[in-house]
Parts: structure tokens; C-alpha cells; sequence
């Protein structure tokens, strides 16, 4: 879904919440929650959406209206290091929707 219709759904009340999702190489991608299912929002290009930092995500949802919006981060563990491999799961906290600068 690209902005526009990212948008649409939210003024219609079916996005529950945005994800901000951290991915290898140090950039984020962000996705919509809606009826329970993530929906990664995609670039005018067609392909998904990658930002740099929370603040370019931010600036690319400034036309769309607030909704609650997480930064998710997936914890992993070393092997190197011997941590156990016993609950890998994600770290997720909410974060303003919009930014107090």
C-alpha cells in the first residue's frame, strides 16, 4: 500500500497502528497494521518503502493522520558471545508520531 491509500485507511478508522521496523543495514521500513495483518508501505516506485532514520519516517507520514506508531527492533542473540537462543522475539516501543523539534 502506498501513501495515498495508507492514508484513505487510516481516515476510514482500519489502521490499528504503524510499525517502524528496523532491518539489516541500518535502515527501516514501515508497515501498517490492519484487521491483524502487517502491510509493509510501499515507495512511488512500487518496491517497499526504506528510510534511514525515525525523523525521514516521520517526515514521509507528515500528510497522513496520527496513529499509534512503534519502533520494533529484533533482538537477537551471539552465538560468539554465548548468549542462550532461547527467546529471540522483538523489542517494541511506542515512539511520537510525530516529532517535538
Amino acid at each position: 500500500m502506498d501513501l495515498d491509500k495508507l492514508s484513505k485507511h487510516i481516515k476510514a478508522g482500519e489502521i490499528e497502528e504503524l510499525d517502524l521496523i528496523s532491518v539489516e543495514g541500518g535502515s527501516y521500513v514501515i508497515h501498517a497494521r490492519m484487521q491483524g495483518q502487517s502491510h509493509a508501505v510501499s515507495s512511488p516506485k512500487g518496491g517497499v518503502l526504506h528510510v534511514a532514520s525515525v525523523d525521514e519516517a516521520r517526515k514521509c507520514l507528515s500528510s497522513v493522520p496520527e496513529v499509534p506508531l512503534f519502533i520494533v527492533h529484533p533482538v537477537v542473540y551471539d552465538e560468539m558471545v554465548g548468549h542462550a537462543a532461547s527467546d529471540p522475539g522483538v523489542s517494541r516501543q511506542p515512539i511520537p508520531f510525530r516529532s517535538s523539534l
